[in-house]
């Protein structure tokens, strides 16, 4: 049976999806490789709190964009 995701790992999945972001990309903009993206997403390396924060503002900085 697979381990769960842990919160971050989920989180992160969450923002790259509402953000409409592919692995490459994501790690374009938070300044890592992609291989770091995968590791979070897969849990074997903790997503750092800044990485999901810049993700959070990204989304809410879109949606409020949306709503002008």
């Amino acid at each position: 049976m697979p381990k769960p995701l842990s919160p971050e790992a989920n989180r992160l999945n969450h923002l790259l999806w509402r953000l409409n972001l592919v692995n490459v990309e994501a790690a374009e903009m938070v300044g890592v490789s992609e291989r770091t993206i995968y590791r979070w997403l897969s849990g074997t390396t903790k997503v750092p709190p800044s990485v999901l924060s810049l993700l959070e503002m990204t989304l809410r900085l879109r949606e409020a964009a949306m709503k002008v």
